[in-house]
């Protein structure tokens, strides 16, 4: 009794992280009432026909294919570097996942007009699309996420609208790449790596990737690639905050602000550099995740600068690391 009662502070949390864990604990009790609020009826699914405004509401918003043909018929030899091979791989992904999400919305809406018999996998598309929730055949071709139908879906047409943007650059690499919206980041940070390798005649194994978070909020506001390695942005901090810096100077991680979860971070500048020319002085080695549930959603760590008195054991403790996604 004469415990103090358990407090984030106790175990080197900031008060963030328990909002952070009762939201996450009140979204999956109302998904489980959702799941279950018929049971009490004796209904086992949705019915079926009730899904028919919400596949036509998404087929109309879903892009057409990627016309892999057109795209690689242009390309000479020459224009396959490490950068545009990304690009075709991502495309290919993308195709995969969109002739899936475009196919099984055609079947359940053939199966509602009585043209096909009524499958399993069409009662539990019928299900998640009226639960708002991401089918299981989509999702084992899609990229991690812990985000609901609709905002998945919008999420899905800004990675095509990112990668037609991206296959139609004549140079092969946009002035900011959104490293969220990529199918496998860690490629694309190795494309980096490669570039560089190949240019200073250098084995890949003896490089790694540097970061510098620019005073830069906007994507918009990049106008060209970097002179070395690539822009990227939409990474999140999680158990931290950032400080900006001033000028020219780099800004550094710093203290969680009240309720601000998730802060938004800079552009960022990755180039690659030696492993002896690589150096952590002052610098947090911070994991980066694709979502929030953290697990085996990692990619890479990146060099996020502290202030000069800092220790680093404070963000280890604090459980500090970058996330692709503000789930």
């Amino acid at each position: 009794e004469r415990f103090p009662p358990e407090q984030p502070q106790l175990f080197g949390l900031h008060p963030n992280a328990e909002i952070g864990f009762l939201t996450s604990q009140g979204i999956a009790i109302f998904r489980t009432v959702q799941s279950v609020s018929g049971s009490d009826s004796g209904a086992d699914s949705f019915d079926i026909v009730a899904s028919g405004p919400i596949i036509s509401r998404y087929m109309d918003e879903l892009p057409a294919d990627l016309d892999m043909i057109e795209i690689r018929g242009r390309l000479k030899e020459e224009d396959y570097t490490p950068y545009v091979i990304s690009s075709l791989q991502e495309s290919d992904r993308m195709n995969f996942l969109l002739s899936e999400v475009r196919g099984s919305l055609v079947e359940l809406e053939l199966g509602i007009s009585g043209q096909l018999n009524v499958t399993e996998g069409m009662e539990k598309l019928t299900n998640a699309l009226q639960l708002n929730r991401v089918n299981e055949s989509w999702r084992q071709l899609a990229y991690p996420s812990l985000k609901a139908l609709s905002a998945w879906f919008g999420d899905l047409l800004n990675r095509v609208s990112q990668l037609t943007h991206w296959v139609n650059e004549k140079s092969g690499l946009l002035n900011s790449v959104w490293v969220s919206g990529l199918f496998n980041p860690m490629a694309f940070l190795t494309a980096v790596m490669q570039v560089t390798a190949r240019s200073r005649s250098l084995p890949l194994d003896y490089m790694t990737n540097r970061t510098m978070f620019l005073n830069i909020q906007d994507p918009s506001d990049i106008g060209a690639p970097p002179a070395t390695g690539v822009h990227i942005h939409g990474l999140f901090m999680e158990g931290a905050s950032w400080e900006e810096g001033k000028g020219d100077d780099e800004g550094y991680i710093s203290d969680s602000k009240m309720k601000e979860l998730h802060p938004e971070m800079p552009v960022a500048n990755i180039y690659s550099v030696h492993i002896d020319n690589m150096d952590w002085a002052n610098m947090y080695r911070c994991p980066v995740f694709i979502t929030a549930e953290r697990g085996g959603t990692f990619v890479t760590q990146v060099n996020v600068r502290m202030d000069p008195d800092d220790d680093v054991r404070r963000w280890v403790l604090a459980g500090a690391a970058l996330v692709m996604t503000d789930d």
